[in-house]
């Protein structure tokens, strides 16, 4: 079996392939007004989601993006690799080449301006030759019409949800992998569990 040469971090973490990150909506930086989701923060880019070379020296790679929902209706949607950006428009399925700058590209996806409380969630693929990763981009604004902790989408909040949680994190059980990041870090980990304690005891 073949080493890993890259990974995708999320402030400072590797991510496991398939994580999902969890973004909620927040005001823009420059006094606007306008709501909006941004994986990479101006205020500290490296800090956000990128890929980062593990070993080796690749040329590029090849990156994927596939919107698989989308409701927040924002009036832009931004996605940059390694410093090379597109407006999406209503595209919802794109790819392009990236390269790696000092061992790491900055992989941003922003949605600007959003219109309507809801959703959207984003499937990023990348490869370099042979070897892929992936990672889900989950945006939120406003009601999601769940309930916090609800982590296996039966309308409540019980013991089973610790149970999903601990499913994903030690089998790799992806089904309701959306939704075990429940203090919305993004990253799934005990914390998550402990999260799903609180709202039990009420906390």
């Amino acid at each position: 079996m073949l080493a890993q040469t890259f990974e995708f971090r999320y402030h400072g973490e590797s991510l496991a392939d398939g994580a999902t990150v969890t973004i909620e909506a927040e005001e823009d930086e420059w006094g606007f007004g306008e709501m909006g989701c941004y994986t990479n923060p101006s205020s500290d880019p490296n800090n956000g989601l990128i890929l980062k070379l593990l070993s080796g020296n690749p040329a590029e790679g090849t990156a994927n993006l596939v919107i698989e929902e989308n409701t927040l209706n924002p009036s832009r949607l931004l996605w940059c690799m390694g410093g090379n950006c597109m407006n999406l428009g209503s595209n919802t399925n794109i790819t392009k080449t990236f390269s790696f700058t000092n061992g790491i590209c900055l992989t941003q996806f922003d949605a600007e301006d959003i219109q309507s409380e809801g959703s959207l969630l984003a499937t990023l693929t990348a490869t370099v030759g042979s070897e892929t990763h992936t990672v889900k981009i989950k945006f939120t604004y406003g009601a999601q019409g769940g309930v916090t902790g609800d982590v296996n989408g039966d309308g409540s909040v019980t013991s089973a949800d610790i149970t999903a949680i601990y499913d994903y994190m030690l089998t790799g059980d992806t089904t309701h992998a959306t939704s075990c990041d429940v203090d919305g870090d993004g990253s799934i980990t005990s914390a998550d569990v402990t999260a799903v304690y609180s709202i039990l005891l009420g906390n």
